[in-house]
């Protein structure tokens, strides 16, 4: 490959990388504040009253919902189509950051106040 396509090929991989960062930023986002507007705001008082084996069960039930949504996002982020695919011969579906979804991940779990407020009491008053 020559040096000009190899660098249009990398050009277009970056720029494919952006795109999905950005896709999965906006999901992560979206995802999140739609969960705290569900959840409400969390109350340390009524978390108090709750035994430890249901505030556990709960985080827990929470982590396995959370890995179901992270795995129906990544996969429909998988399947979406890309304006870069295809050219300089840049093929989106072999794009390595489709497999994975740290940024999504991140951004989804960060930016839920419910979530964060409620493990934070977790870790402060159940397994200290």
């Amino acid at each position: 490959m020559s040096i000009e396509k190899e660098f249009l090929f990398r050009s277009i991989k970056i720029f494919d990388i952006g795109f999905v960062t950005v896709i999965y930023f906006l999901v992560g986002i979206t995802l999140a504040k739609l969960f705290d507007s569900l959840y409400g705001i969390f109350d340390e008082n009524k978390e108090s009253k709750k035994s430890k084996l249901m505030q556990t069960i709960e985080l827990m039930l929470m982590m396995w919902m959370y890995g179901v949504i992270i795995y129906v996002v990544r996969n429909v982020v998988e399947i979406m189509t890309s304006p870069f695919d295809g050219i300089g011969g840049f093929q989106h579906h072999r794009l390595k950051e489709l497999k994975s979804a740290p940024v999504f991940v991140f951004i989804f779990l960060y930016f839920q106040k419910y979530f964060l407020a409620k493990l934070k009491y977790y870790y402060t008053n159940i397994l200290k």
